[in-house]
């Protein structure tokens, strides 16, 4: 299985637009996926093209974005690493900036905070090399990637989003087993 188009599946959080329906992302990430994962990746294509297709179905698709992803104080998708700093630990931030420091990421040193949003730990996780995934993911993702997962599945309106909960939660699941941790 190649794992890179998962790069494809992270413009999923990111605000819906025309432009990326026309690419068909998801699509193209189900090219290089593998068994459910690329069911579901083919699955998200579809929904996202008919929830962008005209205007009001892409009205319902931002407001619940908005709602899921924008909302102030804790937004219900929860996709922002703060929400998560009790299940994370006090010192995730200087766990962090050490991992990536000493696997040759440039690191700036006055951060104060975790990375906000989730797709930046993916993406880091997304250029590991494969025996550097199962430490990344027990220490920095399975503390929460699949209660995210589940929380955007049941958060959602828009059935996107629902799925796009269903596609994490399938994929944690199978990260879990491939690296040896569980979730």
């Amino acid at each position: 299985m190649t794992k890179r188009p998962l790069n494809l599946v992270f413009l999923g959080l990111f605000e819906p637009s025309q432009e990326l329906r026309d690419m068909h992302v998801f699509l193209k990430a189900a090219e290089s996926l593998d068994g459910k994962l690329a069911e579901k990746a083919r699955r998200l294509d579809d929904l996202y093209t008919q929830g962008t297709e005209d205007a009001k179905s892409f009205e319902a698709m931002l407001l619940d974005y908005t709602r899921l992803f924008l909302s102030p104080g804790s937004p219900p998708a929860k996709n922002y690493l703060t929400c998560w700093k009790d299940k994370l630990g006090d010192k995730i931030l200087d766990e962090y900036l050490s991992y990536l420091g000493s696997r040759g990421f440039e690191v700036e040193r006055d951060i104060k905070e975790p990375p906000e949003h989730i797709v930046p730990v993916l993406e880091i996780y997304e250029l590991l090399e494969p025996e550097e995934k199962a430490e990344f993911f027990e220490r920095f993702l399975s503390k929460f990637i699949l209660e995210w997962s589940l929380l955007l599945e049941t958060e959602a309106k828009h059935e996107f989003y629902k799925e796009l909960g269903r596609f994490f939660a399938e994929w944690s699941k199978w990260e879990s087993k491939e690296n040896g941790t569980i979730s």
